[in-house]
């Protein structure tokens, strides 16, 4: 257990350590120790000190509790990715980072596979979407009630970093080998009917709106594109499933052959995730369960995806 624990560690530690550094690099500049001293760490020669393990785990944000509980038959963690900075922009940056880690420790594994059963429009698909990607930050910021909501989406400042970390999350999910999305029928409708709801408390303007409208319609084009042809690009393919029966929330499972995690979407930008062996079999189950009861529609059902495609043209048109 010990070894499978320091693995682990190892494991959420990579999956964290910051962009453009290598983490034994940053293991000793942390811990202001050797490189050697840290490979004997990691080859499980010499264990982490328990103060070793609060300073990884307090920088880098991992949850011990929820490595060790992973390896405890009575016990399973969730990580609920609260805000960690009082400055609420930093936070939602900081958590949209986060699962761009996610994606970018998995997607250039041949065995990766992504799997979202989602009532809601995957932010993935339109996080590079300029008025979309504000308009969820706006919805966001209106909710947790402490920052200044904007009455013009085109006159909303977003910082370049956010943009930046935004659109690298939607090349990243594009980059996996086999991606599953699982639809409820009525995915647009959700959305287009909190737009109506902004816009009539004046929280956006006519103008918004139909900024809104045309880049919802070029995501149903790509939702389109992408249906016919089953892949994001050679080699990266992409199923979608429309669901025959409703479920209550978003559900998303990620693995490859030495990482898995769950994910539950909660908060509006915020899923809490679990990589507890227990809970991922119980995801992965419940999804695959999804998809017994739902229409493949990518490739093939042709005649159900024409009607799909058609039924969101007419509620994107309603705006």
């Amino acid at each position: 257990m010990k070894n499978k624990i320091v693995n682990e560690l190892i494991t959420a530690m990579k999956a964290r350590v910051p962009e453009k550094q290598n983490l034994a690099g940053y293991l000793a500049d942390t811990l202001c120790m050797g490189k050697e001293a840290v490979y004997r760490r990691r080859r499980g020669e010499v264990s982490f000190t328990l103060e070793e393990v609060a300073l990884i785990s307090r920088r880098l944000g991992i949850s011990i509790d929820q490595i060790i509980g992973n390896h405890l038959s009575d016990r399973v963690t969730f990580d609920l990715n609260l805000l960690k900075s009082s400055d609420s922009m930093e936070g939602y940056y900081e958590i949209i980072h986060r699962y761009l880690q996610i994606f970018d420790y998995v997607k250039k594994d041949e065995t990766t596979e992504v799997y979202t059963a989602s009532n809601l429009l995957p932010f993935t698909l339109y996080s590079e979407y300029e008025y979309l990607s504000k308009f969820r930050l706006c919805r966001w910021m209106y909710q947790n009630g402490d920052i200044k909501t904007p009455h013009s989406l085109e006159d909303m400042s977003v910082d370049e970093r956010i943009v930046n970390v935004h659109k690298k999350l939607s090349e990243s999910i594009r980059q996996c080998p086999k991606t599953f999305f699982i639809w409820d029928t009525n995915i647009f409708y959700s959305f287009v009917k909190e737009i109506k709801y902004f816009a009539s408390l004046n929280l956006i303007n006519k103008d918004d709106v139909m900024h809104l409208k045309e880049e919802l319609l070029q995501l149903l084009g790509v939702v389109e594109h992408l249906s016919i042809k089953g892949e994001f690009s050679e080699n990266k393919k992409v199923s979608f499933y429309l669901s025959n029966i409703s479920f209550e929330a978003t559900y998303s499972y990620i693995e490859k052959h030495d990482y898995q995690v769950s994910l539950l979407r909660v908060y509006s930008i915020n899923s809490m995730d679990s990589q507890s062996s227990y809970i991922c079999q119980m995801q992965r189950n419940w999804i695959q369960s999804l998809k017994r009861h739902s229409i493949l529609v990518s490739e093939s059902g042709e005649a159900q995806r024409i009607a799909f495609l058609q039924n969101q043209l007419e509620v994107i048109n309603t705006l």
